[in-house]
């Protein structure tokens, strides 16, 4: 481990210390919606119920800092082959995928894909109305 990976544990350990309210090492469905309440987000509770059994691993009914840890680590991980997946597309390197583009990788995945239904990808995916996939816009499309 590096320093700045050290680093980030240090300070990933203390986020989990502050929302463990009852300093109980353990934090409880109670304690995350309390966060989620106290960050303003309006969340279902059915959501935040399904989030956390998904982050509790063994199923105790608790997040341990361990389960807390994997679970960033995953969403980490998610985000850099997302990054990947979409420097891959974007041919030029421009920071933005063309219809072009996804025209040219979707034909090699898929020969059969109609030009139509590229389109149809590529609208779906541009929220911004340019033409093209941002980096955000494919996060969000895949994350669908």
């Amino acid at each position: 481990m590096n320093q700045q990976e050290s680093k980030e544990i240090k300070e990933l350990r203390s986020a989990f210390r502050m929302i463990d309210l009852k300093k109980s090492g353990k934090i409880s469905i109670h304690e995350l919606k309390h966060l989620i309440r106290n960050l303003n987000m309006n969340v279902d509770n059915q959501v935040v119920d399904k989030v956390f059994e998904d982050i509790d691993q063994n199923g105790d009914g608790s997040i341990q800092v361990e389960e807390f840890l994997n679970e960033i680590e995953k969403r980490h991980s998610n985000k850099s082959n997302l990054k990947a997946a979409f420097r891959a597309i974007d041919l030029d390197n421009s920071g933005f995928i063309t219809l072009s583009e996804l025209y040219k990788i979707s034909k090699k995945i898929n020969p059969t894909i109609t030009k139509q239904q590229i389109e149809e990808i590529l609208n779906k995916a541009d929220l911004d109305g340019n033409h093209k996939i941002s980096l955000d816009e494919f996060k969000a499309l895949m994350e669908e």
